[in-house]
């Protein structure tokens, strides 16, 4: 990992040269690579309207997965073999910048649209079933997803594990499916969690910790007063005009700097859209992240979310339950807090509020859903449910009414 030539550690002169491409890593982000490209040019096909928000989901995660490859293969991770530093800049490529821009590049539909006809309704079958979403949902619950993460960091970095990671291929690739899989859930919570009634205090303290714990080790890094890791107290390190203290030293202060702003930039971006908001008030901002810190600790969520529903969609649930019944919604599905409906035509509603597409063609936010209800047809020309001619106030009381089924 460390040597261009045998027995030869990776010098200045030789790192534009010192690409990486294993097939382990290079066939895995092929193979996404082409399985997206295909299924997002049919998702914007099927589109008729939103194309905006999805080439913009399409970007987003386009850039996730170039910084992903840049971290995996360009000579960044060569030259981490060598230099604490470099190691550290990969490890927040993964985790703070590639982590974050895959999850809001909402991959699902695309990837699975991107799959041979065949293969789709398997892989859909295998992803719903009850043992990987019982998983999934554990996983990305706020608390757990922040222990999760910030033990990855923690553990990983102590000396006798980071310096195998250095000597061990294997171990290597170990560590960087942990850094990367437990950043997933924790952007993935963070992002999600955001999106609820009272979620924004959550992911706000989430981040916020986050950026506090890995300052903490970036610091003591910075301010040890001799190498912590064997695997770089090598003399390498000078080929690059410093030494393994000097190294290990920039890498904590690539931990502790950028790394850590971009957790609480990420959190001040949340804050300064929570006060966007126009039913937010000022002082329901401090009690808002007082009750986040208490639930956050016992991993609750609260169940009142009638508030929340209307004043993101616009609309009041008490009448979309009425229109819901004068259109006749029931007819084609069941929908809990609706008399008499066991309708098998289309999917159930349970649980909508927190499923993240709608109809499995567009991202599931309150706009989507208010475009979708009045007109399905003309964002999925293949859909089975037809266009009633809902209007724009009745769509946004039924969007209000489905928000709060969660």
């Amino acid at each position: 990992m460390m040597f261009l030539h045998a027995g030869s550690p990776l010098a200045p002169h030789d790192v534009m040269r010192a690409w990486s491409f294993e097939s382990g890593v290079i066939l895995p982000l092929v193979i996404t690579a082409a399985v997206y490209a295909k299924g997002a040019k049919e998702s914007l096909a099927r589109a008729k309207r939103s194309k905006g928000t999805m080439k913009g989901e399409v970007i987003v995660f386009s850039c996730g997965l170039i910084v992903l490859t840049l971290a995996l293969v360009s000579p960044i991770h060569s030259a981490g073999g060598v230099l604490f530093s470099a190691h550290m800049i990969q490890h927040e490529l993964l985790m703070a910048i590639a982590a974050p821009l895959l999850v809001l590049g909402k991959p699902a539909v695309p990837l699975i649209w991107g799959l041979p006809v065949s293969m789709r309704p398997y892989v859909g079958r295998f992803f719903s079933s009850s043992a990987i979403s019982r998983t999934w949902s554990a996983v990305t619950q706020p608390l757990v997803a922040f222990l999760l993460h910030a033990a990855a960091i923690w553990i990983w970095h102590a000396p006798g594990l980071y310096d195998s990671s250095v000597s061990s291929e294997a171990v290597h690739a170990v560590q960087h499916f942990s850094f990367l899989a437990t950043a997933l859930f924790f952007w993935w919570s963070v992002f999600h969690s955001a999106e609820r009634r009272n979620g924004q205090g959550f992911s706000i303290l989430s981040l916020f910790l986050t950026g506090i714990h890995t300052t903490l080790l970036g610091a003591l890094l910075t301010v040890a007063e001799r190498p912590v890791y064997q695997a770089y107290n090598n003399g390498a390190a000078s080929l690059w005009g410093m030494s393994a203290l000097e190294d290990q030293q920039l890498g904590g202060i690539i931990m502790w700097v950028p790394g850590s702003l971009v957790y609480m930039a990420a959190a001040l971006y949340l804050m300064l859209g929570f006060l966007r908001r126009p039913t937010a008030r000022v002082t329901n901002v401090a009690s808002g992240i007082a009750a986040a810190m208490v639930l956050f600790i016992v991993s609750a969520c609260t169940n009142h979310d009638t508030q929340w529903a209307a004043s993101m969609t616009g609309g009041t649930p008490a009448r979309g339950r009425e229109a819901i019944r004068s259109y006749g919604c029931q007819s084609c599905h069941t929908i809990p807090g609706i008399q008499g409906t066991k309708a098998l035509v289309g999917p159930p509603l349970a649980g909508i509020a927190s499923r993240s597409y709608i109809a499995g063609v567009m991202s599931n936010t309150p706009q989507h859903m208010i475009e979708w209800l009045r007109n399905p047809p003309a964002i999925d020309s293949k859909t089975a449910m037809p266009n009633m001619n809902v209007t724009e106030r009745d769509a946004r009381d039924i969007a209000a009414y489905l928000y709060t089924l969660r």
